[in-house]
């Protein structure tokens, strides 16, 4: 499945696919108007995952100083478990690199056992917990870092 996928940065025409694999992933954190406004952030930085015409996933961070704190890494549930979410995630630590970043730094459920699995192979070690910041269903927030 990863013949052919190519990570493209956010557009205004993905936002539709984007806004509707937020809603599917189960999370539905984010809205297209809070999609939209990240393309006008200087400081956002926001990429599809694309096989042909077909988005399986996006994600993104946000740059601040010589940090990149990761706010998004949803892969479509038909894509999971081939591999997408490490493509993205070296994506996003590659870009970061490029641009000056020391540290790369994100927060995930608690419950998440996959996402979190998947960044502590990807070097991210965890630094820390926030009780009960998520809810629907109620999570801790697992703080991780990796410095480049």
């Amino acid at each position: 499945m990863r013949k052919n996928v190519v990570v493209k940065p956010l557009t205004p025409n993905a936002l539709d696919p984007v806004a509707g694999i937020e809603r599917v992933a189960g999370e539905a954190r984010w809205s297209r108007a809070q999609f939209e406004k990240e393309l006008s952030s200087q400081i956002s930085r926001f990429f599809v995952l694309q096989k042909g015409c077909n988005i399986l996933g996006y994600g993104g961070y946000w740059k601040v100083d010589e940090e990149a704190q990761i706010t998004n890494l949803v892969i479509s549930p038909a894509a999971r478990r081939r591999g997408m979410g490490r493509l993205l995630l070296k994506h996003l630590l590659e870009r970061a690199a490029a641009e000056g970043c020391r540290a790369v730094t994100l927060e995930v459920r608690g419950r998440n056992q996959a996402a979190q699995a998947l960044y502590q192979k990807a070097g991210f070690a965890v630094q820390g917990r926030r009780p009960n910041v998520y809810t629907a269903p109620a999570d801790d927030a697992v703080l991780m870092e990796k410095k480049l």
